[in-house]
């Protein structure tokens, strides 16, 4: 018997690549902004070095964070060889947003770089500058 509502089932939780220490901060600072932000779409914490998933949150089976680590790395890079340019030296990457339709998406370097966390809402349940603000808080 097939019910429809069964098909759809989604299991939330978070899932990752990392091991240890590393994964146990990624997992904790993805708790913390589930709290703040329960209605996200996707969240995720990428290793800048190796473009490999540290861990991840999706609301959605259609969003796939996995499929985002390597190019949400290479856009993350791409600014950084951006700002070696004589008149930007000095300057540091704080965020990277992209307003979509009806998507918000927030790139953020941690862990002095090191990692980028990439996070998705839906704009029409929250708004930039609260995203923002989470993020700064939490996300160091």
């Amino acid at each position: 018997m097939r019910i429809p509502f069964l098909n759809q089932l989604v299991v939330k939780k978070i899932t990752g690549d990392a091991v240890g220490a590393t994964r146990s901060s990624a997992e904790t600072l993805i708790q913390h902004l589930l709290r703040e932000l329960p209605e996200l779409v996707a969240v995720a914490v990428v290793d800048t070095a190796s473009s490999k998933m540290v861990a991840a949150y999706t609301a959605t089976p259609k969003f796939d964070p996995y499929k985002l680590t390597g190019r949400s790395t290479d856009l993350f890079r791409g600014l950084q060889r951006m700002l070696a340019a004589p008149w930007l030296q000095g300057q540091q990457v704080t965020d990277l947003v992209v307003v979509l339709d009806e998507q918000l998406h927030c790139l953020r370097p941690v862990g002095q770089g090191r990692q980028i966390v990439y996070l998705v809402v839906r704009l029409a349940d929250t708004n930039m500058s609260l995203v923002r603000d989470i993020l700064r808080r939490h996300a160091f």
